[in-house]
């Protein structure tokens, strides 16, 4: 098992993991419809639920994933030069994983 942390070894329980990360996948579904609530993951990784079937459909995500690149590059990539700059700006400075503004930590 690859996904493992290794400092685990084989510390862990393999029947866990595998729920764990087929629940991941779920929630990667590039359908926000298709995936899980969190109600639902929760109770998936209690054991409260079964782990639903990962069904993909390639054509669908294909055209879900074009649609977001479209509308990406149109604001982005071929906007107006207000839209690029407004662009630069908003990748200068740290990135933070939190909602807490940097002047506060």
């Amino acid at each position: 098992m690859d996904l493992v942390d290794p400092r685990l070894g084989s510390d862990f329980n393999k029947e866990e993991m595998i729920v764990a990360i087929n629940v991941a996948l779920l929630c990667c579904n590039v359908t926000s419809t298709a995936r899980p609530t969190m109600s639902s993951v929760v109770s998936m990784l209690e054991g409260k639920a079964v782990v639903q079937e990962l069904v993909s459909d390639p054509k669908a995500e294909s055209v879900e994933i074009d649609a977001m690149r479209k509308h990406f590059q149109s604001y982005f990539g071929r906007g107006t030069s207000e839209k690029r700059i407004e662009m630069d700006q908003s990748t200068e400075g740290p990135w933070t994983a939190s909602s807490t503004s940097a002047h506060y930590l």
